[in-house]
């Protein structure tokens, strides 16, 4: 009997098209291989104890989620000590505090925060409502920079100090529920759970339907002291559920899909840096062991293999020492090849002069940035902004990225 030969060879050929067509690089969620590669294996922590501390006429509180105060003492008649300490070390040197102190009776005293593993990084504000915050006037170092002192009226009504402005996963799912009712926002979904089971949430902002769209994904708060970031997301996201010309033309071709908390546990615990098994999460890009990261990924690849759509631009918000964009330098080709380079200098023209420094970044790290392009060839951007960066000036360069990145993709 004649055997036929052509059909394997044309087999092949079939199951060769089809996943060209289905497009298995873009649509299966692959781990990578970095020059600097990292551990990422849960590590051990120290739970800070959640108590009400008492010394003297003194009383100190970390009983509420995103607070830091490791221990609080008396060193003599008006000074106190506030100890901070990291969950884990090695640790990148954010040393977030964040706690609620008030008095028997009305009293002026000096505060002293004393760290553990860092040096002092964050200017401490008050707040007598959680909602309203302000530099103090004054501090003072001590020889090495690992404490400083500062005067604090007291009295029996509670305020609050931190490093930043407190704002823990209550009041993102708040504000993430608020954005619901706003043009263009689809119900608040989860698509997983951290590590100490808390939910992690996201929503898509587009209309019409996902099949026919390019996408954009919006992260935040990988760690937990960059509140500042989370602030200019905040200000970017407004500006891309305003009901207006711009808005209307943008969304018949694209859709954004906002993830504003990715590390809630660490957010909740007043961490310096990662989540509750002890990892900095960005760092976790390639292989996924931890839960928070592991369920963004499947989530955006799965997304994107059920609607066949392409990611196209990833944009990461952080904080440090100052405004700087991480981008990628000209060796790398993205499918908007070009786009961050000009993107980011006109949000400088209507920012000015308020610009903000521009600093290529390798691909030698499995951060989000570095996954964005490696999975989707999609252009990916850090956005990073400074600790002590005026709200103002955070806005109105947020409102910049938001306005100018719409208009630029439309060019696309």
């Amino acid at each position: 009997m004649k055997k036929n030969f052509q059909t394997p060879i044309f087999f092949l050929l079939f199951i060769t098209l089809l996943l060209q067509a289905c497009g298995p690089g873009k649509y299966v969620r692959r781990e990578f291989t970095y020059a600097k590669s990292v551990d990422t294996h849960s590590k051990k922590i120290d739970f800070q104890t959640k108590k009400l501390y008492r010394a003297g006429n003194i009383f100190a509180d970390n009983r509420f989620d995103g607070a830091r105060l490791n221990d609080f003492k008396q060193l003599n008649d008006s000074t106190f000590q506030v100890l901070i300490t990291p969950e884990n070390t090695p640790i990148n040197p954010s040393p977030w505090y964040a706690f609620k102190i008030w008095s028997l009776r009305p009293d002026t005293i000096y505060l002293q925060l004393k760290y553990r593993h860092a040096k002092h990084r964050y200017w401490p504000k008050i707040s007598h409502n959680r909602k309203d915050w302000a530099k103090i006037d004054h501090f003072i170092y001590n020889q090495d920079s690992t404490a400083i002192r500062f005067k604090l009226p007291v009295g029996k009504e509670a305020q609050w100090v931190a490093a930043q402005p407190v704002i823990n996963s209550t009041d993102t799912k708040k504000w993430l529920d608020s954005l619901t009712a706003r043009p263009f926002v689809s119900p608040v979904r989860v698509i997983g759970h951290s590590v100490k089971g808390k939910p992690l949430y996201m929503v898509k902002i587009g209309q019409g339907a996902t099949g026919d769209k390019k996408i954009i994904v919006l992260l935040s708060r990988q760690h937990p002291p960059e509140v500042t970031g989370f602030t200019a997301l905040k200000y970017f996201v407004n500006e891309l559920v305003r009901n207006d010309t711009l808005t209307r033309a943008f969304y018949q071709k694209y859709e954004v899909w906002l993830f504003p908390l990715l590390n809630p546990d660490g957010v909740d615990l007043g961490h310096w840096r990662h989540n509750a098994a002890g990892i900095d999460l960005n760092r976790d890009w390639a292989n996924y062991r931890q839960p928070e990261i592991d369920a963004v990924t499947k989530f955006i690849v799965n997304e994107a293999k059920k609607y066949h759509v392409q990611p196209v631009l990833g944009i990461d918000f952080h904080s440090t020492f100052r405004d700087v964009y991480y981008i990628f330098d000209d060796s790398f080709h993205s499918v908007l090849p070009g786009f961050c380079e000009v993107w980011t200098a006109g949000i400088d023209r209507i920012a000015a002069p308020f610009k903000t420094r521009k600093s290529p970044f390798g691909m030698a790290q499995p951060i989000s940035k570095n996954w964005f392009y490696k999975q989707f060839k999609a252009e990916a951007i850090t956005y990073e902004v400074g600790d002590d960066t005026p709200d103002n000036i955070i806005k109105l360069k947020a409102r910049a990225a938001a306005v100018t990145m719409m208009d630029l993709l439309l060019r696309y």
